[in-house]
C-alpha cells in the first residue's frame, strides 16, 4: 500500500510560513481546501489550513490558553484530544495522496503529530528573533496607525507629530519581552522535535532563500521526498515592500539573558539548515 505523503510548514508567527505555503499552493500542493485569507500584515493571504486551525483553537481554549497561539506553553495532549487531530488527519489521507498544512500553533503541538503521522516531511521556516519580535509589533501599530489614517485636522496632527514615535516605544516596552520568549518557545519546540524525528525528514529554510534557490528547494521536494509538484518561480510572489526593517529590541529586554538564549536557539537552527550542509544535501539529491 502507497503511503500519503505530508507536509508540515512549521515555524514561528510572522516568520514568512505564509509566503511559503503560497508558494507550496502554486506548485501544486494541496495545503487545505479552505484557507484562511488576508488580513493585516498578510496582504497576500495567512494560508492556513481552517480545519487545523479551528482544532489548535480549540485545545489551546481547552488548556485556558488564548486560542491565537501567542503562549509559550507546549502542550502535552490527551488521548481523545490526539484523536480530534487523527480524524482530521485521516479524513484528508482519504482524499489526497500528497498534501499539507501551515498553521503556526502546529509548533505547540509537534510532539502529538510526531506520535500521529511518524512519516510526515517537515518544511521549517526560520526567521531571526528580531525581525520577528519587530513584525509583531509593527502589526499592531500598524492597526492604530491604520485608524488615524482615516482622520483628519487636529487629531490626525496630533497623531503624526506627537503620538506616533509615543505609541512605538510603548508597545516596545509592552510587548517585546513576551514576544521573544514565545520566540525561543516556539523554535525550542521545533529543534527538540528536529532533533527526534529522522534527518532526512526536514528541511530548515529562511524564507528569503527561496528567492535565489526555489529551483533547489523544489527539487529537494520531488526528487529527495518524492512529492509530485509543478515548478513555480518564488519570485513572482515575493513582495519585499511588504517586508520591514528589524527594529532594535535589545533595550526593551529586562531579562538580557533571553536574548543570549534566543542567539544559541537561532545558532543551533541555522546549523540544520540546508545551505549549511550544501554540498552533501546537491549529492543527496
Amino acid at each position: 500500500m502507497v503511503k500519503n505523503k505530508i507536509l508540515v510548514v512549521a515555524g514561528m508567527h510572522r516568520s514568512g510560513t505564509s509566503v511559503v505555503t503560497q508558494w507550496l499552493k502554486k506548485c501544486g500542493l494541496n495545503v487545505g481546501d479552505e484557507l484562511i485569507g488576508a488580513g493585516t500584515g498578510n496582504e497576500q493571504g495567512h494560508f492556513e489550513d481552517v480545519d487545523f486551525l479551528r482544532a489548535h483553537q480549540s485545545l489551546l481554549r481547552s488548556h485556558r490558553l488564548t486560542d491565537t497561539g501567542f503562549t509559550e506553553a507546549v502542550k502535552q495532549l490527551t488521548g481523545r484530544e490526539k484523536e480530534l487531530l487523527n480524524d482530521i488527519i485521516n479524513h484528508k489521507n482519504s482524499f489526497n495522496q500528497q498534501w499539507g498544512w501551515k498553521d503556526p500553533r502546529t509548533c505547540l503541538f509537534l510532539d502529538s503529530y510526531r506520535q500521529l503521522i511518524p512519516e510526515a516531511f517537515y518544511l521549517v521556516v526560520l526567521r531571526d528573533h528580531v525581525s520577528v519580535v519587530s513584525s509583531l509589533i509593527r502589526r499592531i501599530y500598524n492597526r492604530t496607525e491604520k485608524k488615524y489614517a482615516s482622520r483628519k485636522g487636529f487629531s490626525k496632527f496630533i497623531w503624526e507629530h506627537i503620538k506616533k514615535k509615543r505609541r512605538m516605544r510603548m508597545l516596545l516596552k509592552k510587548h517585546s519581552g513576551r514576544y521573544l520568549k514565545m520566540w525561543i518557545a516556539y523554535n525550542e519546540a521545533i529543534l527538540q522535535h528536529l532533533q527526534q524525528v529522522p534527518p532526512d525528514n526536514y528541511l530548515v529554510i529562511d524564507y528569503r532563500s527561496l528567492y535565489n534557490n526555489d529551483k533547489e528547494i523544489f527539487d529537494l521536494l520531488t526528487h529527495h521526498w518524492g512529492f509530485e509538484l509543478d515548478f513555480f518561480q518564488f519570485k513572482n510572489i515575493y513582495r519585499d515592500n511588504l517586508m520591514h526593517a528589524a527594529i532594535d529590541i535589545n533595550e526593551y529586554i529586562k531579562d538580557k539573558s533571553l536574548l543570549g538564549w534566543a542567539a544559541a536557539i537561532e545558532t543551533s537552527m541555522k546549523q540544520l539548515s540546508i545551505f549549511n550542509n550544501k554540498q552533501q544535501v546537491l549529492e543527496a539529491v
